[in-house]
């Protein structure tokens, strides 16, 4: 499981839409809510672009960190689910993003006060 905010794990879920089950690459927000971001390779409505400088690991020239929903798992969800460490993103960018979900137009209240929130602690640390 990811240690803290802004490390980037790619594994197999049933939460991305339109699919049953998709690999993708989840940014972790908050592990003690099970809250992730998913970064997408198209800039869905509300994304913040990221770029190689941001994610060193990445294996595109550019993604998109989603802002549309927090995604959330339990410990058992993701329970004998092959996790596969991805790197991180960097600080410069973590603040960057802060900044974007605080003017979200996409995320509930409370998605956006929870994902501040773990910003805050972060940076406080």
């Amino acid at each position: 499981m990811p240690k803290k905010l802004g490390e980037i794990f790619r594994f197999e879920t049933q939460q991305a839409v339109g699919r049953a089950t998709r690999t993708k690459y989840h940014l972790a927000i908050d592990l003690g809510q099970g809250a992730f971001l998913f970064i997408n390779s198209d800039p869905f409505e509300g994304a913040m672009r990221i770029t190689r400088a941001d994610w060193p690991e990445m294996p595109k020239e550019e993604s998109f960190v989603s802002c549309t929903a927090v995604i959330r798992y339990t410990r058992a969800d993701l329970q004998g689910v092959p996790i596969q460490q991805a790197g991180r993103l960097t600080d410069d960018c973590l603040r960057r993003l802060e900044d974007h979900v605080s003017k979200s137009w996409v995320l509930t209240i409370q998605e956006i006060e929870m994902v501040c929130q773990a910003f805050r602690v972060y940076f406080e640390t």
